[in-house]
């Protein structure tokens, strides 16, 4: 075996489960932005973790409200996955760059993408600093799936998203 870098293995350990964490912004407007630094943390109670660089639009975000939705985006938002995550929503209305399909979910006034195949609507608990990322623990106040949607994941690190098993 090799020594190699942080990079290098995340590409060795692909696929990784891929979130849309979806914000309001200060404006009311919604920013969504691509996460693949997300785990499950807890089941009694409920509760994920999910991790984003100090600077991220999103962060601040749910910093600022204490909640955010998280969808695991459907095929048809592979491009689009690609663009959120190639722009910061602090300077940039990616919905309008790039607008998609949206869907509300009772109990939320954070909207998702239509093509979702799981969402969590969570509520911040705690948040870790984490050298150049900030943690997000997150107590999940509701859950909602459409197991007829395939979710997409990350590859080769950051590289590509795909399914989880490519056709």
């Amino acid at each position: 075996m090799k020594e190699i870098n942080i990079g290098q293995a995340t590409a060795l350990t692909s696929p990784d489960p891929l979130v849309l964490v979806c914000t309001q912004k200060e404006d009311g407007s919604l920013n969504m932005a691509p996460v693949s630094f997300f785990m499950y943390a807890s089941f009694n109670p409920p509760m994920l973790v999910f991790g984003m660089g100090k600077a991220a639009n999103s962060g601040e975000n749910i910093r600022r409200t204490g909640k955010a939705v998280l969808a695991t985006p459907g095929i048809s938002l592979k491009d689009t996955v690609m663009a959120y995550g190639s722009a910061t929503g602090s300077k940039t209305d990616k919905l309008k760059e790039t607008p998609i399909a949206l869907k509300t979910i009772a109990g939320s006034d954070i909207q998702i993408p239509e093509d979702s195949r799981v969402a969590f609507v969570v509520s911040l608990a705690q948040t870790v600093e984490a050298g150049d990322h900030y943690l997000y623990l997150c107590n999940i106040e509701k859950m909602v799936a459409d197991d007829t949607k395939e979710a997409l994941f990350t590859w080769d690190g950051y590289a590509k998203v795909a399914p989880a098993q490519e056709k």
